[in-house]
């Protein structure tokens, strides 16, 4: 018997439940028994689970990572998981370590892959910057992990989980307080777009010129690491291993070389037009239609065409 426990990110309930997909993979031929870990969680649905504990804690007015690592060590010590499952979102990266430190296990970050051998099991994750693939081997109890939203994706989650409430004891109050909120702006999300219109290293124009583009394809406009470390675009609409991972219909990638770290990002995309100056550029030998020539030339010139 395998028993994984997952935590349930509130802002992010659809692809905390894809996390059921790691948690297949890495009970590998034994039975698997998945446990979500809720807190607060009011009316949102919550399906595919075979339990579901639900901690309802008013007093937590705000996403506390120490207090939800004491939470998640009781649960943990009434159940006893052979592994623990956290989405990789901001505030997941703050949870996991603390998890881990507080349970004297090691944390694979950022997890892309999963190998099972009989009772070995390995996950893999980018490394040196996304420049190779790291295959570690967890022999530690319970084997924790944090992964990327969209990188796995569960088949099915229809099932009605067996609810268990759950009340903390000796829980500190949150020592977080609000001191204002403010509205997100409305762009769309890259993780939801169906197309993409992305540009790398090689695109010396501004990215925002991209924006009609990205309008025409009712999609959205991304960019690669190095755009972001230049301070050329903000790190929300970067795609890679430490950005955004992403799966849409068309992907555009503009003057982008294709690093590991980058292609580390695109997970089932289904066509890919690459433009580069580069003939050699890996990006070129995953996409369907490879354009050689400049980046920001094509890109005005697909727009023109579009827009007529």
């Amino acid at each position: 018997m395998f028993k994984a426990l997952i935590l349930i990110d509130d802002d992010f309930v659809h692809d905390s439940i894809d996390l059921i997909e790691v948690a297949n993979r890495l009970a590998g031929e034994d039975e698997l028994l998945t446990y979500g870990l809720g807190i607060n969680l009011a009316d949102k649905e919550v399906k595919g689970f075979d339990s579901l504990i639900c901690a309802d804690l008013p007093f937590l007015q705000s996403k506390d990572s120490r207090v939800l690592t004491d939470i998640i060590q009781q649960v943990h010590e009434e159940f006893s998981f052979d592994s623990i499952i956290v989405l990789a979102t901001d505030f997941g990266r703050m949870v996991a370590p603390r998890v881990a430190m507080r349970l004297k296990v090691g944390l694979t970050a950022d997890i892309t892959d999963i190998e099972v051998e009989g009772q070995e099991r390995r996950l893999v994750r980018p490394a040196f910057s996304g420049n190779m693939l790291a295959s570690i081997i967890c022999d530690s109890t319970p084997i924790m992990a944090s992964v990327h939203p969209n990188v796995f994706h569960v088949k099915e989650a229809a099932k009605e989980p067996e609810r268990i409430d759950f009340l903390p004891v000796e829980l500190k109050a949150s020592s977080i307080e609000v001191l204002s909120t403010s509205e997100k702006g409305g762009t769309q999300d890259i993780r939801e777009a169906k197309a993409i219109v992305s540009a790398g290293a090689g695109f010396k124009t501004e990215v925002d010129q991209l924006q009609e583009l990205a309008d025409i394809l009712n999609g959205a406009v991304a960019v690669s690491k190095p755009l972001v470390e230049l301070q050329r675009a903000p790190r929300e609409i970067q795609v890679g291993q430490s950005g955004k991972t992403v799966s849409p219909d068309l992907y555009i990638a503009l003057g982008i070389y294709g690093s590991m770290q980058h292609v580390e990002g695109l997970k089932n995309v289904e066509n890919i037009i690459s433009v580069n100056i580069d003939e050699g550029a890996p990006m070129n030998y995953l996409a369907e239609l490879v354009v050689i020539g400049d980046a920001a030339e094509f890109a005005e010139k697909l727009t023109e065409r579009l827009r007529k």
